[in-house]
């Protein structure tokens, strides 16, 4: 082959790739071609970002009702003291006044004379290791409990209970207002009392466990200090007095 036979087949025009050819008049790829992408794929994805971005501002910037703690747990927190104090009353006087500035209030006191004094306060629960703090600080401490008890368990199943009465008790509701039978009346208005009662004790279970769970308790026992006994200083006959009873008991008691 010459070189002008080369040149000649090398300008020769190519035929169209096969690719282009074949994939032209698929049917797939015409329907591609010709209908545009779903908006669903997108909005999906959009409806999803904007839930995670929804999740995670409400975990910074949301608050709870009930604030729990140790991992999502419950806590009730309560705490028992004996305290020996130099003065009894001082003390019991500054030590209340600091709780009622943590925002707390005195719920029992009692007093045993001059001797001892028992409180029973009660702290919010984010005052607690501060008021602690105090108590340890009011004088020498004899004994001391702190005890955190979950209520987790407590608190969902009563939860869980009062909103089923509460949507029994709609659903009664709404067939009383629909009976006509004197005899239906009176049963469905049995079964509403019946579950308005247990609605009643539920509810105040709630508020018990909430408070008990937002104010922490601290039992509080002031003693007297009891000032040392001063030592007795005897004269040259009260030795003399000591020396003989001494020799009396060696000579005559005997010790088993």
């Amino acid at each position: 082959m010459n070189l002008r036979t080369w040149l000649a087949r090398f300008r020769q025009p190519r035929p169209p790739r096969q690719a282009d050819t074949h994939y032209g008049f698929l049917p797939a790829h015409l329907a591609l071609a010709e209908t545009p992408p779903s908006p669903f794929a997108r909005i999906t994805a959009l409806t999803l970002s904007a839930g995670v971005l929804l999740t995670l501002l409400w975990a910074c910037w949301g608050e709870l009702d009930i604030q729990a703690t140790a991992s999502g747990r419950l806590l009730v927190w309560t705490a028992d003291f004996s305290v020996e104090v130099a003065d009894l009353g001082k003390s019991a006087e500054q030590l209340s006044a600091r709780m009622v500035a943590l925002g707390g209030y005195v719920e029992e006191k009692s007093d045993d004379g001059s001797q001892r004094q028992s409180f029973v306060y009660r702290v919010p629960k984010d005052a607690f290791n501060e008021a602690l703090g105090d108590v340890e600080r009011s004088g020498s401490v004899l004994s001391r409990h702190v005890k955190g008890e979950d209520v987790t368990e407590q608190y969902v199943d009563v939860e869980t209970r009062l909103k089923n009465n509460l949507a029994l008790r709609d659903r009664f509701r709404d067939l009383l207002a629909k009976a006509r039978d004197v005899k239906d009346i009176l049963l469905i208005e049995a079964e509403l009392n019946r579950i308005q009662s247990e609605v009643d004790s539920m509810e105040a279970r709630m508020r018990v466990l909430k408070d008990q769970i937002q104010m922490a308790t601290l039992r509080v026992t002031l003693h007297q200090q009891v000032p040392p006994k001063p030592a007795t200083i005897y004269g040259p006959l009260g030795y003399l007095y000591k020396g003989a009873e001494w020799f009396v008991i060696k000579l005559f008691v005997i010790r088993e």
